[in-house]
């Protein structure tokens, strides 16, 4: 059974339609990741399962479940009770997510105090060794100061500190190691695996960066125009990709074999805007394989590695 299901998730602000007809989900000890430019519509989808969405934002159609219950409609679990202790979220922008008059160990400790799991003492006690394993120096003093005192790869850590104190069933990790550098970033990412692996946390993980995906995911799901165009676990998609976007996301990687001062691929176009979502599949406009049949809305089709493209790549 999943930890996390959701199931044709709809999100619009107002009549503007943003994420359409995501389903996905995850099991416990898993780690999904989902891909795709910006604007494509995945922390959108991680906040609607988080219960986080900005005002004038709504769940339109859809159902998100968490350990089998409900978090909408009537009869809806609570999210208060489970989020930052069952679920949890490292967020993009690290300094806007943090309270600028609480000192930072208090941030840290606040779920296990609020959820009591521990008290004040211990919980202190944790925030402080949770500091040092990801990478604050001389976290007893730096546990006193408030988030303006710090730099914006600290704020980033002690966000990350935040989410993994009461070692989450769920954790969200909106690219979680952006500003931090690569010795910093690898000790992070050692953190979440090891959170996966030995307590069974099931992880979605939002990134741009497709070394993590491939170093870290289990499976993927790519996102483009706020549908889920291709899943499959990660050896599939990194080897034999079907739907043209995966494919030309795959070529932007820099690859060390390229002749040298080779020009490095770019997708051709940008993301159109929800405003101007084209009709029927929404990477036509892009799309090298374009037909006629693509002016209707591909269906995601298959088993273990499912596409939504009238003109898979299986087909060259």
């Amino acid at each position: 059974m999943s930890l996390l299901e959701i199931t044709d998730l709809a999100v619009s602000a107002g009549d503007l339609p943003l994420v359409d007809g995501v389903t996905l989900d995850i099991k416990a000890g898993e780690i999904v990741a989902l891909v795709g430019e910006s604007g494509s519509g995945k922390s959108l989808t991680a906040l609607s399962a988080i219960g986080l969405l900005a005002e004038g934002l709504d769940v339109t159609r859809g159902q998100i479940r968490f350990n089998g219950a409900s978090f909408l409609g009537e009869g809806a679990q609570d999210l208060g009770q489970v989020r930052g202790r069952d679920l949890a979220m490292i967020f993009q922008e690290p300094v806007s997510s943090l309270n600028p008059l609480m000192p930072i160990g208090a941030q840290v400790a606040e779920s296990l105090i609020v959820h009591g799991v521990a008290s004040v003492a211990e919980a202190t006690e944790a925030a402080i060794d949770m500091l040092d394993r990801v990478g604050i120096p001389d976290p007893k003093r730096r546990a006193q100061q408030l988030p303006a005192e710090l730099s914006g790869g600290m704020c980033q850590r002690v966000m990350i500190a935040a989410a993994l104190i009461s070692k989450p069933r769920l954790l969200i990790a909106d690219e979680p190691t952006t500003a931090l550098d690569v010795t910093i970033q690898a000790q992070i990412l050692d953190l979440i695996s090891a959170l996966a692996k030995q307590d069974g946390t099931a992880v979605l993980m939002i990134t741009h960066d497709m070394g993590i995906v491939a170093e870290m995911a289990d499976r993927v799901c790519v996102m483009y125009g706020g549908r889920i165009v291709e899943q499959g676990a990660v050896e599939a998609i990194f080897t034999a990709p079907r739907h043209p976007y995966t494919g030309m996301l795959l070529r932007t990687i820099p690859r060390l074999d390229h002749p040298p001062k080779q020009a490095l691929f770019a997708i051709p176009g940008n993301v159109p805007s929800p405003k101007n979502w084209p009709t029927g599949c929404r990477f036509n406009t892009r799309c090298d394989r374009k037909s006629g049949r693509c002016d209707a809305v591909p269906a995601l089709t298959g088993d273990q590695h499912r596409t939504a493209c009238f003109h898979p790549l299986s087909e060259a």
